[in-house]
């Protein structure tokens, strides 16, 4: 029972005296009078069979004497989530957030993780990271608890990690990772699909941080463990991340080999909105190729972009933006970069996230690339602190790489010598310890 038995007895009470009974009528021979009081002071909790007869006798449900609400207000209710679910998968996020809201103010305890899961989903679409992080460790929680939840553990598990990955916290979404991956294992679940996908979002994690040595290990032996026990989406997934590792050590077609392998994976079996990140991640290596390949990535970029439009959250239609204007900018159309470039910056405005600095890097190749050095330059610079200070030291070091030879080409030694120490930083390169001081040198004597 949902409800205390005195609140269950109180409205047996009200209902009784509404319908001018006694205890008496109510027993009605079947239990006793006696009984009906010790129900209705809370002093007796009534077996269902008897819950049943109460509620017949008062012309009422067993659902309202059991919760105090009908079957009908149940089902609105329900019906408010569904329609609240059906915006969020048609990209409608804001109605979709603010139907959940209502719902939850209604304090409807029966779809409260349903009503969490999906407001937390709106939160994620909508690029407020934060509340989605809380809306996940609610859920969390209640699932180590034991509660029925529309969801398992481990895929809030892999979420949570994946979304402290993209707002730039490496770090957390590697700790809490690899605990998971810990309690995967010890419950038995190593080689199941969910287990898999969980470690696959870990190697990507790594990736972001730059530890390129532990991605690669550990998506070596995602794939070893997919292709023995994996779905195909769960294949797609480790081909995909160990996509990105490949890229970051430099071997271009190996890539594009594994991410080739994943949409062909992928492509029967996955959600539209989960094939079109992988095109979008196909495009982003398209265009990293030496050289790049501008021509294939702009049809893959192209159709991600349409899903995303209609589907998807804030975060990857940046993404794709971002990627559309270095399209743009490998295309020689600087003004049509700068334009999608700002364009994916203004989706992200208020958030931290490792995609902002990304797109402003673009943006500011190409303002230099526009004639516009100084401002590009600068855009660059604020791009390169951004990434280093959310984490993305890889991605740092790479920029500010760049920034030195800009530097260094528009005659500025004094900044390119400060990015390329910037650039160790984000090796983690101790600088110099200072010498002790050495004794001047003077002439050798010599005899004649």
């Amino acid at each position: 029972m949902t409800m205390s038995a005195s609140t269950l007895g109180q409205r047996v009470r009200a209902l009784r005296r509404e319908r001018g009974l006694s205890q008496a009528d109510l027993a009605g021979g079947t239990v006793s009078a006696s009984y009906v009081s010790l129900i209705e002071s809370g002093r007796r909790t009534p077996e269902p069979p008897v819950v049943e007869l109460l509620a017949e006798r008062l012309g009422t449900t067993v659902e309202y004497l059991l919760t105090g609400r009908d079957r009908t207000e149940l089902d609105e209710r329900l019906l408010k989530l569904r329609f609240a679910e059906l915006a969020l998968a048609n990209g409608a996020a804001t109605e979709a957030r603010d139907r959940l809201l209502d719902l939850t103010r209604e304090g409807d305890h029966e779809l409260i993780w349903d009503t969490l899961w999906a407001l937390t989903r709106a939160h994620e679409a909508l690029g407020e990271t934060d509340r989605a992080l809380d809306g996940l460790e609610r859920l969390i929680a209640a699932a180590r608890r034991g509660e029925t939840l529309p969801v398992g553990l481990l895929p809030l598990l892999m979420m949570r990690c994946r979304l402290l990955s993209e707002a730039g916290d490496f770090g957390r979404s590697i700790e809490l990772g690899e605990q998971a991956l810990t309690e995967v294992r010890r419950l038995g679940l190593e080689g199941t699909d969910d287990e898999i996908r969980l470690a696959s979002t870990l190697v990507a994690a790594y990736w972001g941080r730059g530890d390129l040595a532990t991605a690669q290990r550990l998506a070596a032996r995602v794939i070893e463990r997919a292709e023995h026990n994996g779905s195909r989406w769960a294949r797609g997934s480790a081909y995909w991340n160990a996509a990105l590792v490949t890229e970051a050590r430099g071997d271009f077609g190996l890539a594009l080999e594994l991410v080739d392998k994943a949409l062909a994976l992928m492509a029967e079996d996955d959600s539209e909105r989960s094939l079109a990140r992988l095109r979008l991640t196909y495009g982003w290596l398209l265009l990293r190729a030496d050289p790049p390949e501008p021509g294939r990535a702009a049809p893959l970029l192209a159709q991600a972009h349409e899903v995303f439009l209609r589907t998807s959250d804030s975060g990857d239609l940046a993404s794709c933006e971002t990627e559309l204007a270095r399209l743009e900018l490998l295309s020689g159309r600087p003004a049509d970069a700068i334009a999608m470039a700002l364009r994916a910056m203004g989706r992200l405005e208020g958030r931290t996230a490792v995609e902002a600095g990304r797109a402003r890097w673009v943006l500011g190749l190409a303002m230099v690339a526009d004639g516009r050095n100084a401002a590009g330059v600068e855009e660059c610079w604020t791009a390169a602190e951004e990434l280093q200070s959310l984490g993305a030291r890889l991605e740092a070091a790479q920029a500010w790489r760049e920034l030195a030879e800009l530097h260094a080409r528009h005659g500025d030694p004094a900044q390119a010598l400060e990015s390329y120490r910037r650039m160790a930083d984000c090796a983690d390169v101790r600088p110099p310890t200072p010498l002790p001081a050495t004794r001047p040198n003077h002439p050798v004597a010599t005899t004649g």
